[in-house]
């Protein structure tokens, strides 16, 4: 009887020295720069348990508005330098958007801002992890590898972006969201928030249509982004059509100008020199 409890505990220590050994293999053969790792170091893991309990309460944007001033300028160049150093705080704050959720007590507005900063924070963590990089499209699948957590759900850009704040229909988003490239409209240096959300949403939208960076409306030429082809439908939706749209913002309307087109979009990323 003592020959067979010695043999059981010998297998019993083998087996989890096994599985131990296979385990360590897998953690080991684990990229740690991966964008994927780097996010769920401190992302909230979704659980479906009772132990898992998300904020039930609007945000504070406080800690992302301190970075933001801090890290952007008035032109929208980021000092992605500046967030690697701020990381800890910044962190902090993206913690904060993973375990937010939203329930009755949100407005369409309440929505539509916190939708608008988790896409602009998660882009500009997107370029952190990666940074120096020349461009957001150097990266590996930036709009569809689900690298970040909100309520206990993997989410992709993408997926905020085309499933969730283009069903608000509210095209003045496109205008809001920044996707880290030099022909995407600015990032600014405060946060949306429901108060606040109308205002910017216009005058970020008169901003971009008549900045002759983006777009050049003349009295013979037009020459627009062109956001106003890739969301085309959203501005239709709005409108009717998508010069229609432009007419309602721009210092000059599109009306008989024959030169019409669409300019080069650049996708190089918006650092700061």
């Amino acid at each position: 009887m003592k020959t067979i409890n010695t043999i059981a505990s010998f297998l019993f220590v083998f087996i989890a020295s096994v599985q131990l050994s296979a385990q360590e293999n897998k953690l080991a053969s684990i990229d740690v720069n991966n964008p994927i790792y780097s996010i769920r170091a401190y992302t909230p893991k979704a659980k479906k348990s009772s132990k898992y309990t998300a904020k039930n309460s609007k945000v504070d944007y406080e800690i992302w508005g301190t970075l933001l001033k801090k890290n952007v300028s008035a032109t929208g160049e980021v000092n992605y330098k500046g967030f690697q150093n701020d990381i800890k705080k910044f962190n902090g704050f993206l913690r904060l958007l993973s375990s937010t959720r939203i329930d009755g007590t949100w407005t369409r507005a309440d929505k539509i801002s916190y939708w608008i900063n988790v896409y602009n924070a998660f882009t500009v963590k997107l370029i952190v992890n990666n940074y120096p990089v020349s461009s957001i499209k150097s990266l590996n699948s930036p709009w569809k590898q689900k690298f970040f957590i909100i309520n206990g759900e993997s989410m992709s850009l993408g997926q905020v972006e085309h499933e969730i704040l283009r069903g608000f229909n509210e095209p003045r988003i496109h205008f809001a969201i920044n996707c880290a490239s030099a022909s995407c409209p600015r990032l600014i240096q405060i946060p949306y928030t429901s108060e606040n959300l109308e205002r910017l949403l216009d005058r970020q939208t008169t901003e971009f249509i008549n900045d002759p960076f983006y777009n050049t409306i003349t009295g013979y030429t037009v020459n627009v982004s062109k956001l106003f082809d890739w969301y085309k439908k959203d501005f239709k939706a709005k409108s009717g059509t998508v010069i229609n749209f432009i007419n309602q913002y721009s210092k000059v309307n599109i009306n008989k100008q024959k030169e019409r087109g669409y300019k080069s979009y650049d996708w190089s990323i918006n650092a700061s020199k």
